[in-house]
């Protein structure tokens, strides 16, 4: 913070320095007129300095009123939620490494609208407290999240606990592990420690993190197809990076049948119908 990068030292101090050494070459020939150029070529870095911090200062406003626009429509979200939840302890917090408040708005009223029995979360944290909330509120399903950080899962199920979930709401440790996806190799859960005793309707997919793969949530689908419901929706979280595009578009593809569609949340999420 405060100090000049490699090519703010070049244009900062290079130009100037360049324009001089040209004035300087120039008055060899051009004598005492060779000012001018010298002068000229400032006046013109200093127009572009001028373009340049105004440019910056527009770009860092847009930055902000974006910025405001998001935080009021995340706390509208979270304020909803916590409105149709009242949940009984203070909910884990939400957006940057958590899903963020609008992903868990769209989740909430999917469960509200369809009532799903199973749920099953690619992933555990605060989404699977709002889950468990959801499924509590109408009075059926449960809810199973894979977690391959046992740290994290144990959170995870500190936070279940608060909310009085533990009936409803179960966190499986499952490591990341090698597996042969569609002739491909991935880091993906280890599922020996699942045990699903009814088809999925619902599955949230929030992992693994794309550290460990370009596409490291492409399994899912593949993996769970045989535990999936007729008609089950599946909502892919990150939706607005390029991996998580080309993950839903090959699901699609892979799925005859099924319907995409993108949601403009915060992160953005894709969203698949199966037939």
């Amino acid at each position: 913070m405060g100090r000049l990068n490699g090519r703010q030292w070049v244009v900062v101090v290079g130009v100037p320095l360049m324009s001089v050494a040209i004035g300087l070459v120039a008055r060899c020939w051009l004598g005492g007129g060779a000012i001018i150029i010298t002068v000229g070529l400032l006046a013109i870095f200093l127009a572009y300095l001028l373009v340049e911090s105004r440019r910056f200062a527009l770009g860092l406003f847009e930055r902000q009123v974006k910025e405001v626009r998001s935080s009021y429509v995340q706390l509208e979200a979270l304020l909803g939620l916590h409105a149709l939840l009242k949940p009984a302890a203070p909910l884990p917090p939400t957006r940057f490494w958590a899903a963020s408040p609008d992903l868990l708005r769209e989740v909430a009223l999917h469960i509200h609208r369809e009532r799903p029995r199973h749920v099953l979360e690619v992933s555990s944290g605060t989404s699977t407290v709002v889950i468990a909330l959801c499924l509590q509120r109408i009075g059926v399903g449960k809810v199973v999240a894979l977690e391959h950080d046992a740290h994290y899962a144990e959170v995870t199920r500190r936070a279940i606990a608060d909310h009085g979930l533990t009936g409803i709401a179960t966190v499986v440790h499952a490591p990341l592990k090698d597996q042969q996806v569609n002739g491909e190799t991935y880091p993906w859960y280890d599922l020996s420690g699942l045990r699903l005793g009814e088809p999925v309707d619902l599955l949230v997919v929030d992992g693994p993190p794309d550290t460990v793969h370009h596409t490291a949530r492409y399994p899912a689908l593949p993996m769970l197809a045989a535990h999936m419901a007729k008609g089950a929706r599946i909502l892919l979280d990150d939706g607005d990076r390029a991996d998580e595009r080309a993950i839903a578009e090959r699901w699609a593809k892979e799925s005859p049948g099924s319907q995409l569609g993108y949601l403009p949340l915060e992160a953005g999420a894709w969203s698949l119908r199966l037939p």
